[in-house]
């Protein structure tokens, strides 16, 4: 029968973690590159924070040009909290889905960033590891 040792399962756990890093950041970043090539800019303020264990979104409302309200949680959360509430913000958000936006004014994209790194540096470290096992 076919068996793993420690060595095996800790550098499939590493890759498998680093890999999931950098899946997250690649399509996160997509996700802003298409808001900043079709989205619309608008401004809106953050309306309250929603703690998520340790981290928070700021929760943020802005009026779309049809004039409909949209309320929405910012998916990208921090901690310590990036925003404050009544905070103003610059929003771009996609018009066939505008619960679906970015802050502009965030640092979300180095966030991206070092998710990347992260995820590379995992991977780097668990092969590392294997190797020398």
């Amino acid at each position: 029968m076919f068996g793993l040792t420690q060595a095996d399962t800790e550098f499939l756990a590493q890759t498998a973690l680093g890999t999931t890093f950098l899946f997250v950041a690649l399509f996160k970043h997509q996700q802003r590159a298409q808001l900043y090539r079709t989205g619309i800019t608008t401004e809106g303020v953050v309306i309250r924070l929603e703690r998520d264990g340790s981290t928070y979104h700021p929760v943020v409302r802005f009026l779309t040009p049809e004039q409909k309200w949209i309320t929405a949680r910012y998916d990208m959360g921090t901690n310590p909290a990036s925003f404050a509430e009544g905070e103003a913000v610059q929003v771009r958000f996609d018009p066939a889905d505008p619960t679906c936006f970015i802050i502009t004014s965030d640092s979300s994209g180095l966030s991206l960033w070092l998710f990347a790194l992260v995820g590379v540096g995992l991977i780097t470290y668990g092969a590392v590891q294997y190797l020398n096992a």
